[in-house]
């Protein structure tokens, strides 16, 4: 809710966008969901999964790229310049998806969405403090409310590890496992 309010200023509702948003929303939080899931039932590392799964993932975008990308390859300029902040862009995004495979793996998917969240506020209250964006006391409010309630979180969340882990019912990483292995045989077979 905080996060909503926070972005309460930046709010531009069109049917478009709706519509992108309520298929893409439920697709996120299932994949999200299940790489978790398929991640404790095989009981593989993310480097593990990500080996299994993303090669798969690299050829259905290469297949579907041109349909989406109306210039395509062959008219683009390819400049060194180009290329180079191209390749520097891929490196971004594939260690953006590795911290959040391994945020997904080891903590779960409302602590990845969480993160987000934690994020988006952090920005705002960076932006306005260092960078004298405006913002009203509402969204900055909002912004604040957020990362408080992130931090609540984290911190029942800890304990409850910590007291799940004192029982003895999770290995001290949270895991029923006390071992992740960097491949795992059943990994391979996914």
């Amino acid at each position: 809710a905080f996060v909503l309010v926070s972005s309460g200023g930046d709010l531009d509702f069109n049917m478009f966008g709706t519509i992108c948003a309520t298929i893409w929303v439920p697709l996120a939080a299932g994949y999200k969901v299940q790489w978790g899931r398929v991640q404790n039932q095989y009981n593989c590392s993310t480097p593990a999964l990500m080996h299994a799964v993303l090669p798969y993932a690299i050829v259905v975008q290469t297949m579907i790229s041109p349909i989406i990308d109306p210039p395509g390859l062959l008219q683009f300029q390819w400049t060194p310049e180009a290329v180079f902040w191209i390749t520097l862009s891929g490196v971004a995004a594939f260690l953006v998806n590795l911290s959040g495979f391994l945020v997904m793996g080891h903590a779960g998917a409302l602590t990845h969405v969480l993160l987000g969240q934690l994020k988006t506020s952090v920005i705002c209250l960076g932006a306005y403090y260092l960078f004298d964006a405006h913002y009203t006391v509402i969204q900055l409010f909002g912004a604040a409310g957020a990362i408080a309630s992130i931090v609540a979180y984290t911190h029942t969340a800890t304990s409850e590890r910590a007291r799940k882990v004192e029982l003895g019912t999770v290995g001290k990483d949270g895991n029923t496992s006390s071992t992740l292995p960097l491949l795992h045989k059943k990994c391979s077979d996914i």
